[in-house]
């Protein structure tokens, strides 16, 4: 996927009046790009627009003008925008208590190599970029948000632009769970893939 340039972005005096435009347009395509994997954890499959919202909102929010910023902002969040034969998502661990989140988190060390997605008999487990793994003093402890890909060898790719279920599962030795893709998401999925 064609990565963002500055060139993509709205300045911040001309995004803030179109705020709400863009807003209607990412709630829409959230709405069944996010699925919620478990009570715990949830996931947002990730798209040119999530990506461009995400960025525009800290344009927005922080009201950024200097163009390093900006420009070193754009190399971050292109980190989540997906390669070729791949896809890419980010994985909420939702706990509200601190110390429930801090206790479960944890348990889960490595849980971002541990994500798979599963159609017919294929299965894609996923990887974070040794770039995205923010160090913590305490490495018996893992972070709430990560950054997953999920890269494709032909074969799969071409096994999943046909698939009619997908599963979603995490297979981490402390916590495992299994969730169907919606159709609407799998049928998203795949025309995003088609184009990679």
């Amino acid at each position: 996927m064609a990565k963002l340039t500055k060139a993509d972005l709205l300045p911040y005096e001309q995004y803030k009046n179109l705020h709400e435009k863009f807003l209607k347009e990412v709630i829409a395509e959230k709405k069944f790009r996010r699925i919620a994997i478990s009570e715990k954890i949830s996931g947002l499959f990730e798209s040119r627009l999530t990506v461009f919202y995400q960025i525009q909102e800290m344009i927005r929010a922080e009201q950024i003008t200097n163009q390093e910023y900006i420009e070193e902002m754009l190399e971050v969040y292109n980190d989540l925008l997906p390669e070729e034969n791949e896809l890419t998502m980010t994985l909420f661990i939702e706990i509200p208590n601190q110390e429930e989140l801090r206790a479960f988190n944890k348990t889960i060390v490595g849980i971002e190599n541990t994500v798979q997605l599963l159609f017919d008999d294929q299965l894609v487990t996923s990887y974070e970029p040794m770039d995205d793994q923010e160090g913590d003093a305490d490495e018996a402890y893992t972070q709430s948000v990560h950054y997953l890909h999920f890269p494709f060898t032909l074969e799969q790719k071409q096994a999943f632009l046909q698939a009619n279920e997908v599963q979603i599962k995490i297979n981490h030795q402390n916590y495992q769970v299994n969730k169907n893709l919606s159709n609407e998401l799998i049928k998203s999925l795949q025309a995003q893939l088609a184009n990679l």
